[in-house]
């Protein structure tokens, strides 16, 4: 799993924003107060993604995460379907089939956009490759 660097102070300004402190986001998110404490005021210690997916939901924003040194949000599925240029029936097709990297949080598909963009453009192993769906079908003679 990716380990992303969220950027604290954002934290901290939509936390003053709304009136609420760590102890707060603590509480709402389930996350450790200690842990919390060491990755955004400290510094000392990384969260997992998981846990930053949980604390964008707790604050009700999407937090850019910092990734390869560059700063991406992830987005939904009628954003990578614009960006793909197909429906989003199709991009449900595509995930639910592996064809595109995707996570749910809090039931809600999110993309990376870089990831997404990657794995299209990457080769696939054999186009020639007899499908899984023709291999299981018996032949009428």
């Amino acid at each position: 799993m990716r380990t992303p660097a969220l950027p604290a102070q954002q934290i901290s300004r939509l936390l003053t924003s709304q009136g609420r402190d760590y102890d707060w986001l603590a509480q709402a998110s389930g996350i450790h107060a200690d842990k919390i404490h060491a990755v955004i005021v400290d510094g000392s210690q990384d969260l997992t993604f998981e846990d930053a997916a949980v604390i964008a939901d707790t604050l009700g924003c999407d937090l850019p995460f910092l990734i390869h040194g560059t700063e991406e949000v992830a987005v939904g599925i009628p954003q990578i379907a614009s960006m793909l240029g197909v429906s989003t029936d199709t991009i449900y097709r595509m995930v639910r089939g592996g064809d595109i990297p995707g996570f749910k949080m809090k039931g809600v598909w999110r993309f990376f956009p870089s990831e997404v963009k990657e794995h299209v453009k990457a080769p696939k192993v054999d186009p020639w490759a007899q499908s899984a769906r023709s291999r299981s079908r018996k032949r009428v003679a």
